[in-house]
């Protein structure tokens, strides 16, 4: 009995000093692999960031492969008397784990995602086509791996007497340990003290999660966390990535711009609120462009606006806070030497406009007055425009985001755009403006949410559809149906009336010329830095930061039988990344 309990320790003991040994193996094969990464990401510019990126880097892969070790293998050891066995379970074990990690740089090259369960399922399904296919010639690397593993596995426990003699893996596990501790703790410091050239890493490897500590911080006194909160709204979010925009310098035509610009965008404006009761606004409609499938992208007014500026989906909207780049179509405006007059109801509070889209004009601290105060400012400057010089003014009204009665609110609306009309009527100036008029985003009158994309399991659609009319002079009124959104308001502007001669795809994620025909792509990004929303002209994707997918009809229900077309879902996922300077 004591001999066999003897032996039993002694096996046991030899099958995990083998197993350390293999796990070290596996550790220095999946940092060989995993080095792809270091290429791929947007390479911090500071000595501090690329240290980071070094130690995040042997910290995080021989965390991930000792922790596989330690969970898995270790507890079976004292189970599987055959090393044999032992040896062959870990080799599946690594072999699948180095499989998925080479899946992982692929993909996260390509897209700048990690695999997920439903992108794995979505990858090796045959059902999808020649792209997958393309994925699943991937998998031949699977029994070069597992033989490369079956013949170290052999050779260490033949060689382990001789192994065990070594005296390097204690320092080298030293370095694996100190570089896992040192990453966490840089990253606290990098997020509490908004260190960008750290923070943007976050995402780089998969299943990385860097500690952030601000409730400890906070409770010590070290973290301000209100202050946190207006660096956040201000800047962004700090891990962010980096953004390349315009991916080209703009260039323009020679013939120079014909017409105004007045973009009216009016918070909270129903597509359904315009229907009756508002007879200065169906003036404005008989002479319009009508689009009738017109989406918002973006269910709060920055978000909303910002691809309206910007041409981008709001998911960019943290890395141009913390780059601070101009609008592309700003800078268009400024080159044609437009003449600037901007007006909003609520005072350009928004860090979008004073820390981004105006961040180069001074802003009073406080403008903010009603609807009827912002449109007298408005008139005072048209009138002191001179005929011959070509303007641009942004006039953002409440409408419908106040107090009143849903009655009252229509007649007060009303009568602005009434007065907007008969002053470009006055000076003139109707024949040669564009007057583009939309809304940031609708208001949902069932449940007055105003943030969130999900309530109660529906998708909230009426919040996206918003009106568009655009009065372009010269040119007919027409209602057209196909699907539209903001950032091909930003499109058509830079092309018809800027005379930018860049392709779109160079200031534009996914924009396109607003009276063409029908759309290039059949769908539109919307989403935020969370969640990507993929609206097509019947039903929505949308797709959450867990790689979880879920498919609503136009009305909002979830549609529980159907998948998602990988060509379509991969595609996306390459514009929704273009602009990053991975």
């Amino acid at each position: 009995m004591v001999t066999n309990s003897r032996n039993y320790r002694e096996k046991v003991s030899q099958m995990i000093s083998w197993g350390h040994w293999f796990t070290l193996f596996n550790i220095v094969l999946s940092l060989v692999l995993s080095s792809r990464y270091l290429f791929v990401f947007d390479w911090p510019g500071t000595l501090f960031g690329r240290i980071y990126a070094i130690v995040s880097w042997l910290g995080h892969f021989s965390f991930v492969i000792f922790a596989c070790y330690l969970l898995i293998i270790f507890p079976i050891t004292f189970i599987i008397v055959s090393q044999r066995l032992l040896r062959f379970l870990y080799t599946i074990l690594t072999t699948t784990i180095l499989t998925f990690l080479i899946f992982d740089i692929a993909f996260f090259s390509r897209y700048n995602l990690h695999l997920t369960p439903l992108l794995w399922e979505l990858l090796i399904n045959p059902k999808n086509g020649e792209m997958a296919r393309e994925w699943q010639l991937m998998f031949i690397c699977v029994p070069i791996i597992f033989l490369i593993e079956m013949l170290f596995a052999t050779w260490s426990w033949q060689k382990l007497r001789s192994l065990n003699r070594q005296r390097f893996t204690k320092p080298l596990a030293g370095i694996f340990i100190t570089a896992f501790v040192a990453s966490h703790l840089m990253y606290i410091w990098a997020d509490a003290n908004f260190y960008r050239p750290i923070t943007m890493q976050r995402a780089n490897y998969p299943l990385s999660h860097p500690m952030t500590a601000r409730k400890f911080l906070e409770r010590y006194g070290y973290l301000d966390q209100v202050e946190y909160q207006r660096k956040i709204q201000q800047e962004g979010n700090p891990s962010a990535l980096s953004i390349e925009y315009p991916l080209k310098p703009l260039s323009y035509q020679k013939q120079a711009p014909k017409y105004n610009l007045l973009l009216l965008v009016v918070n909270n404006l129903n597509y359904q609120d315009t229907t009756e009761g508002m007879p200065a606004l169906n003036t404005v409609k008989s002479i319009s462009t009508q689009f009738n499938q017109h989406l918002s992208t973006g269910i709060q007014n920055q978000r909303a606006l910002f691809s309206l500026f910007y041409g981008l989906s709001p998911s960019y909207l943290d890395s141009i806070l913390n780059s601070r780049k101009p609008s592309a179509l700003i800078e268009a405006l400024k080159h044609q030497n437009y003449q600037f007059g901007l007006f909003s109801s609520n005072g350009f509070s928004s860090p979008l406009f004073r820390h981004a889209i105006l961040a180069d004009y001074s802003l009073p601290e406080n403008t903010a007055g009603n609807d009827y105060q912002t449109t007298n400012e408005w008139v005072k400057w048209l009138d002191s425009i001179e005929n011959h010089i070509r303007w641009f003014s942004f006039l953002n009204l409440n409408g419908f985001d106040n107090h009143k009665s849903e009655s009252d609110k229509k007649l007060q609306l009303d009568h602005e755009i009434k007065r907007i009309l008969d002053a470009l009527k006055q000076k003139n100036m109707l024949n040669n403006t564009v007057v583009v008029i939309t809304a940031n985003h609708s208001s949902n009158t069932e449940t007055h949410e105003t943030t969130k994309w999900l309530t109660n399991g529906k998708f909230n659609f009426k919040q996206m559809k918003v009106p568009l009319w655009v009065y372009w002079p010269n040119t007919p009124p027409q209602q057209i149906n196909k699907l539209t959104s903001h950032q091909d308001i930003m499109t058509t502007l830079m092309q018809r009336l800027l005379y930018v001669d860049n392709s779109p795809e160079d200031y534009s994620q996914q924009g396109e010329d607003l009276f063409t025909p029908k759309r290039n792509q059949p769908w539109v990004l919307s989403g935020d830095e969370q969640v990507l929303i993929i609206n097509f002209t019947n039903k929505t994707l949308y797709l959450n930061q867990n790689g979880e997918v879920y498919i609503f009809d136009d009305k909002g229900n979830k549609i529980t039988d159907e998948k998602p077309n990988l060509t379509q879902l991969l595609r996306v996922f390459a514009e929704s990344t273009r602009f990053n300077t991975n």
